[in-house]
């Protein structure tokens, strides 16, 4: 009887075990699936949803831009962008909660910043700036949108299932994977576009629900869509291997081309910035110029994938190809910077291919018995530019693989794309999303720790118990003040209106007030040090930490303002390097987590 209770008791113990450690996985495989079909159909939807808009726009669907633009009348051509940026300006200004469209470096930035938590109502409304910015004429790419679609949704999930948060970066990049999945008919690139950018890392275990999500998310686009991948390669062959070296030059000139793209944006959002457009009418300003561009280069128009299909069959001449370039990066530009919604994927690919295109004319001319078709080339310039733009080489690498199932091609591919990427690592170690992420003051590559201060202020954790002297207080009373009390340092301000004028180190009083030869005849005003740092309530700790060990002391003052010199608090560095420790010691838990659970 005995040994029959000590059974039972020791099932009791262990049911629970067996149930935490079991049927998280069992839920993060459902989770998958779920994911990869809500993600898979909300790729074809929005892919759709362009398609609708762009007819009801233009007249025709938006695969036929570029041969069709020559039938619509040049008004028409520039006043679609701006119609369309009408629609975009008001629904930023008035219904977007945010007030700007999201995209990939949205879905970082809710991993690194809120553990994978995003909301609904951003996800959907950014899925219809999105689709009404490409379908009007907007220049930049839909995979973008799509994949900040699926890692909502994969948030979402999350949250309504009450899971854990050390999951959401999990299911956030089961999403992620769906979605460029299903964009490209491409599983395995999916898979390892979500590894690489989101994840950040190729070792974890969330492996097997990423690649689950991945293939769901493929099938529901080849059920719709068809088995087609997103463009048909022809068959290419490479002539010689001394090819080799210039496609390596073909890695030099592709990363020099990534850098400047990567700039563009910035500077174009900064020069628009400028400019002091109304918010509701900044994407009509911009659409104004896109449809003036259009008019002339109708390839800009849209996602592109005709014009960037057309130059992987070698069908542009060298002119052409360089001039597109040229106005496809201004375009990108313009359209980022007047807040139009879209993505970088679809327009690095495009920018890639013009420029493998024309290097490949070029080559041609230059060696003609040894050079490939230029449409090779355009293939190779596309997944380098790509590659440095996005920080994804392993992704393209696949993504290139899985359109054309060609080995030779690849490990071309990967000749160039290793340049590319090497150099602009070495130039500005960013991708394009990593660079959008730096403007609002994310640094994806600090530690975890320095990130969690950077969230947080300086009046959590000041002291608002100090000691304040009278700016006009005699030695006499000074003598009194350090006589009563332990502390050793002391602030000056107005005792009424409680202004900080300076500090005072009790090296100084001594010096002054137990000295051989007292200084009965100053003031406090007389000791105060003209160097005073001082630091806001608002101020986030890891820029305190800075400004702390630049002044070399152990207290600074906090007054409440720029324009109001009130003493509030005193931050000292112990307590900030009590905060420090423990933001340490979460960045290890939440590492551990991560490999672990």
């Amino acid at each position: 009887m005995a040994v029959v209770e000590r059974n039972k008791t020791k099932e009791k113990i262990l049911n629970p075990i067996f149930s935490a450690t079991n049927s998280m996985p069992v839920k993060l495989v459902a989770c998958a699936i779920a994911i990869g079909l809500l993600a898979g159909y909300g790729a074809v939807g929005f892919r759709i949803a362009i398609s609708e808009l762009q007819t009801l726009f233009y007249g025709f669907g938006s695969y036929d831009i570029i041969s069709m633009a020559d039938s619509l009348p040049w008004w028409q051509i520039v006043a679609v962008p701006v119609i369309g940026g009408l629609i975009v300006g008001f629904f930023l200004k008035y219904l977007m909660p945010g007030n700007r469209p999201q995209g990939v470096a949205d879905v970082m930035e809710a991993v690194i910043v809120n553990r994978g938590k995003m909301k609904l109502l951003t996800g959907l409304g950014a899925m219809f700036v999105s689709a009404v910015s490409l379908g009007s004429g907007a220049s930049s790419g839909r995979e973008g949108p799509v994949v900040h679609f699926g890692a909502m949704i994969a948030s979402q999930l999350g949250q309504r299932l009450r899971l854990p948060s050390k999951y959401y970066m999990t299911l956030v990049a089961c999403g992620v994977a769906s979605g460029v999945a299903a964009s490209f008919n491409a599983p395995i690139a999916g898979m390892f576009f979500a590894l690489e950018v989101v994840v950040g890392s190729l070792a974890t275990q969330a492996f097997a629900p990423i690649v689950i999500a991945s293939v769901v998310g493929t099938i529901v686009s080849r059920i719709y869509v068809g088995d087609f991948p997103a463009f048909i390669i022809p068959q290419y062959n490479i002539v010689s291997l001394w090819e080799f070296p210039a496609i390596a030059l073909l890695g030099v000139v592709s990363a020099f081309v990534s850098l400047i793209f990567i700039w563009s944006i910035t500077f174009s959002t900064k020069t628009i910035d400028r400019f002091h457009i109304p918010d509701v009418l900044r994407p009509a300003a911009g659409g104004l110029v896109l449809g003036l561009i259009a008019t002339q280069f109708p390839q800009i128009i849209g996602v592109g994938y005709e014009a960037t299909d057309s130059a992987l069959k070698g069908n542009y001449g060298l002119l052409l190809l360089l001039a597109l370039i040229v106005v496809k990066t201004i375009a990108v530009g313009i359209t980022i910077g007047s807040k139009f919604g879209g993505g970088f994927f679809s327009p690095s690919l495009f920018i890639g291919a013009m420029t493998g295109g024309a290097f490949g004319l070029i080559a041609a001319q230059a060696v003609p018995e040894m050079a490939a078709s230029h449409g090779l080339y355009a293939i190779i310039g596309m997944s380098a530019v790509a590659a440095s733009v996005l920080g994804a080489p392993i992704s393209t690498i696949l993504i290139v693989f899985e359109l054309t199932g060609d080995y030779k091609i690849s490990i071309a591919v990967m000749i160039a794309v290793s340049v590319a990427t090497l150099i602009t690592k070495n130039i500005i170690g960013r991708s394009i999303f990593q660079t959008q992420l730096l403007n609002r003051n994310v640094d994806v590559n600090e530690s975890r720790a320095l990130r969690q201060l950077s969230f947080r202020q300086v009046r959590g954790i000041m002291d608002r118990e100090f000691i304040e002297v009278a700016k006009d207080a005699p030695m006499a009373d000074l003598r009194k003040i350090v006589g009563n009390t332990n502390h050793d340092k002391f602030v000056v301000v107005d005792p009424e209106t409680h202004e900080f004028f300076g500090r005072i180190d009790y090296s100084d009083l001594k010096t002054h007030l137990f000295g051989d030869e007292p200084e009965e005849n100053l003031t406090a005003m007389d000791l105060v040090h003209e160097d005073n740092p001082v630091l806001f309530p608002d101020t986030s700790l890891k820029a305190a930490i800075s400004i702390i060990e630049k002044a070399g002391v152990e207290h600074i003052p906090v007054i409440n303002r720029a324009g109001d010199r009130r003493l509030i608090g005193i931050l000292h560095h112990n307590d900030l390097l009590h905060a420090y420790n423990g933001a340490l010691l979460s960045a290890q838990d939440d590492a551990r987590d991560k490999v672990f659970k």
